[in-house]
């Protein structure tokens, strides 16, 4: 008798709960996410597309908060206000940006897409592109004492940000397209290597001495490309040097006292063969296993 009461006031409480007065009804807010198209402009469908091959959202309008924001911080640079006497906690060393002007998104999307996405496989974007590409009218750091520093890309938690969405897109000089190109390789592809999206080989290291102190006099002998080099930062140096350096160049006799990249594949300047090995070992692998051309970013030379 018990149990049968006790399964009578269940019955009764959930008839009370399931009641017209307490019935669900969708919320007034919308939910957060992101989509595209963003607009109707020529370049909304090269977006689109981009999104359904490569999962990626290509976003020219988006709240600077997407940008400001990480997980442990803000990265929002505030100027210090007119007399103020003191710079913190009104000022700090950040980030200054704009969401990029939609009459130079299309310019803007011709600078991504051939001087960066177009280097890589559509398999290879699909795993490693981050959430979001920002497309930006404006993308400098600040420091506290007023120095501005131009941006051509940053690296966010899960985006990468790219600046030129104006009217100077329509005036970029060669040189400004290479550093560009230099820059934003280089921001992807170390943000890959420091999250572990993309593993160095092991044999890269091998035979390698980073205990004593590299300098400009013993370092190409020892197969360093830079002074000072840690084992750390021995990937990502060669990589820089690859994606910014022709291959002839790499190859080409150096001149004395030349310590650029030009020559490091040089018995003047390799003359052990280790540069060469650390050289084919990085390149190969990037191939084999993500599907990347490492030379063939740094062979795109603009005249």
């Amino acid at each position: 008798m018990k149990l049968h009461l006790i399964y009578i006031f269940i019955l009764a409480a959930s008839l009370v709960a399931c009641n017209d007065d307490n019935s669900l009804t969708p919320t007034e807010t919308p939910e957060f996410g992101y989509s595209v198209p963003q607009g109707n402009h020529d370049y909304d469908d090269r977006i689109v597309d981009w999104n359904k091959r490569c999962n990626t959202f290509i976003l020219y309008k988006f709240d600077l908060k997407e940008l400001y924001w990480d997980v442990n911080r803000w990265n929002e640079s505030t100027p210090t206000p007119e007399d103020s006497s003191y710079p913190y906690p009104y000022s700090r060393n950040g980030l200054v940006g704009a969401i990029a002007d939609e009459v130079y998104v299309g310019e803007q999307l011709d600078l991504v897409e051939t001087l960066f996405l177009d280097f890589y496989p559509d398999s290879t974007l699909y795993r490693l592109l981050p959430l979001k590409l920002l497309l930006c009218g404006e993308l400098n750091w600040r420091t506290v004492d007023g120095k501005v520093t131009f941006y051509n890309v940053y690296s966010g938690y899960d985006y990468l940000a790219f600046n030129w969405g104006n009217e100077d897109v329509l005036t970029m000089t060669n040189v400004q397209k290479s550093t560009f190109k230099n820059e934003v390789n280089y921001a992807f592809l170390t943000r890959l290597l420091n999250s572990g999206r993309i593993v160095e080989d092991a044999s890269f290291y091998e035979g390698m001495n980073y205990e004593d102190k590299v300098t400009r006099t013993n370092m190409y002998e020892r197969g360093f490309i830079k002074s000072g080099t840690k084992q750390e930062d021995d990937v990502e140096i060669y990589i820089q040097a690859i994606i910014q350096t022709p291959y002839e160049d790499l190859i080409a006799e150096p001149a004395d006292k030349d310590y650029t990249n030009k020559g490091i594949l040089h018995a003047k300047k390799d003359v052990n063969g280790y540069i060469r090995k650390k050289y084919d070992i990085l390149v190969n692998k990037f191939k084999e296993n993500y599907g990347i051309d490492l030379q063939s970013i740094g062979n795109v030379v603009l005249k």
